[in-house]
């Protein structure tokens, strides 16, 4: 994909606010309009604290799970996943990055044990190769796999969100989604650049068997 010449609003807030990147403010966005983090009524045995538990997959360099610390505020606990090393290192007890890849059953296995999580996200994407019928197909596979791994760890009524790369698939992954979750939908934020073919499954409300 193409690199973006001038700065725009969304990257300059977020080198004024301290994230690594401009995504934080899409995922800003999606927990603001689903309510997706509750951090109240319900408690996290792993840290003791009352508070939700959140996986957030493809984390680096690091801006969602910046955000979902600084959100969290000390409840619940946060588990982040990647091949690459974080831009970030908090030293937050009720935090834990795993490196290495979602395919590699160790990893999923860690994953699952520090689980069952109420909300899963991933902002992650493929390596991309300007071609965007490859760049396409490629996301469409990390996705299911991202969702595979989710109808793993999630706890009953939990929530999902993934990025994808717009391809006329979405219809049929959310079809899927809906076998699993009560509500499934696709959404683009605002903080998405126009020109970005990038937008995000959102599912809530899923129904372990």
């Amino acid at each position: 994909m193409a690199g973006y010449e001038k700065p725009d609003f969304w990257t300059l807030k977020a080198k004024k606010e301290g994230y690594p990147a401009r995504s934080v403010y899409k995922l800003e966005e999606i927990v603001a309009k689903f309510g997706l983090i509750k951090t109240t009524g319900s408690q996290d045995q792993t840290a003791g604290k009352a508070g939700p538990k959140i996986l957030d997959i493809g984390a680096a360099p690091g801006s969602w799970s910046l955000w979902l610390l600084r959100k969290l505020a000390g409840r619940g606990f946060l588990v982040a996943v990647d091949i690459q090393d974080l831009g970030i290192s908090p030293s937050d007890p009720n935090f834990s990055f795993i490196k290495g890849s979602i395919l590699d059953e160790e990893i999923r296995a860690r994953l699952r044990e520090a689980g069952p999580y109420s909300l899963v996200v991933s902002d992650a994407a493929p390596s991309t190769t300007g071609n965007r019928l490859v760049d396409q197909a490629r996301s469409e596979e990390l996705v299911e796999s991202v969702m595979d791994l989710a109808l793993h760890v999630l706890a009953p009524g939990g929530s999902l969100v993934m990025k994808i790369f717009q391809s006329g698939e979405e219809k049929r992954l959310i079809s899927q989604l809906k076998t699993h979750f009560s509500q499934a939908r696709a959404y683009k934020p605002e903080a998405c650049r126009a020109q970005s073919f990038e937008t995000y499954l959102v599912a809530m409300g899923y129904q372990a068997k």
